[in-house]
């Protein structure tokens, strides 16, 4: 297993002068390890090979969304040479293992291109790509010269010589330019501000794509002049004093305004809490996607996962998902205390109803005896 590991990465096989028994066991271990789960790989990338994409591959408005999915789906499915079949799209076709990064991540640019067991593969990526390529679009129109080839590392090749070249992301960044010249929120009723935060970060993750990469200092001098709601602008003020005194991603920045605004929707009888970021607090629905609000900005104080707790966008709010979820334990146990005194009201009230209705029937049960008796002496009277 070892040595099939040092051929796949193109290494000559041998020792070292400084190779000792110690760390030719601790390199048996790892290989074993790595062939035990490559084991377990096979049999889970067999329910990825016939999967389709949730954004089939027109044109450049899905381009990035396919390669994710692209590259995710192969890093799942291992090949004929032992090896993620994403090693079939990476971008350098010539070899070279860097033995300082784990072997899992060295392995993919480390093995060959060439021979039977790479066309094997490539003729994989092939199929996988072509059912996820719509057959009347532009994408097709570039694979179809190489379908007879088969080879899914020349159509990878064709597809970023159309949607990676120069002059495409140059249309890239000159339509993120425009979206962000043009880009301005004012209020709900004619431009929503999730609408307007979808496409400002849009723009910017659309410039670092393309290497333009803009620091983020400036981002948020920009988004400062591009939010004109008089209405926010007391809150953008103490935004601002906040920001200089710590530095934040404009991501964060965003999220905050957005609650600010989901607030701003509330009816009055709603917005007394202003001490918090947001006057909401939910455990329904899913999780977040990204960051801690929903979509009607309150804030979600369910059940994170891990990663998703330990995210940079979620870290700052611990503390008052934690305060809240407490509240909402409290309050929960504070109407429980509440509704178990009631009851016990309503019994204490219910046996004196009961006691009362006995006392009363007894008064109507003598009131009788007594009427029955004075008709017995008035009977007697009138006889004699």
């Amino acid at each position: 297993m070892l040595v099939k590991d040092i051929i796949r990465a193109n290494q000559v096989v041998g020792f070292n002068n400084d190779f000792t028994r110690e760390l030719f066991l601790e390199e048996i271990a790892e290989a074993i390890k790595r062939d035990e789960l490559r084991v377990q790989s096979r049999k889970i990338g067999e329910s990825f090979l016939d999967t389709s994409f949730n954004h089939k591959l027109k044109g450049q408005s899905q381009w990035k969304k396919f390669m994710e999915e692209l590259s995710s789906n192969l890093a799942m499915i291992v090949g004929v040479q032992g090896v993620p079949l994403n090693y079939i799209i990476r971008k350098d076709v010539v070899p070279h293992f860097d033995p300082s990064i784990p072997y899992d991540e060295a392995i993919i640019q480390g093995v060959a291109m060439d021979g039977p067991a790479f066309k094997i593969d490539a003729r994989t990526v092939h199929q996988i790509i072509l059912r996820n390529v719509h057959e009347d679009s532009d994408a097709y129109v570039y694979l179809k010269p190489l379908l007879h080839r088969q080879a899914g590392s020349l159509d990878i090749q064709a597809l970023r010589g159309r949607y990676q070249s120069e002059a495409s992301v140059q249309a890239i960044i000159n339509n993120a330019k425009s979206i962000l010249c043009n880009l301005r929120y004012k209020n709900e009723r004619s431009f929503s501000f999730e609408r307007f935060s979808a496409k400002f970060q849009r723009a910017y993750d659309d410039l670092e794509e393309a290497g333009r990469q803009v620091h983020n200092g400036d981002i948020v001098d920009a988004l400062w002049q591009k939010i004109q709601s008089i209405e926010l602008q007391p809150y953008l003020a103490s935004l601002k004093v906040d920001y200089q005194c710590r530095n934040r991603d404009y991501n964060l920045i965003l999220q905050d305004i957005a609650a600010e605004v989901a607030v701003k929707r509330q009816p009055t009888d709603m917005k007394d809490n202003r001490t918090a970021i947001s006057a909401l607090h939910t455990k329904l629905g899913p999780c977040p996607d990204t960051g801690v609000h929903k979509s009607d900005g309150s804030l979600y104080i369910g059940n994170y996962e891990t990663d998703k707790w330990l995210h940079e966008s979620v870290k700052p709010y611990h503390k008052e998902i934690m305060l809240a979820r407490k509240k909402a334990r409290g309050k929960r146990s504070s109407n429980q205390t509440q509704l178990k005194n009631q009851r016990r009201k309503l019994n204490k009230i219910q046996l004196e109803i009961k006691a009362a209705r006995t006392k009363l029937d007894e008064i109507t049960s003598k009131d009788n005896d007594n009427d029955n008796t004075n008709l017995e002496i008035s009977s007697v009277a009138e006889a004699v």
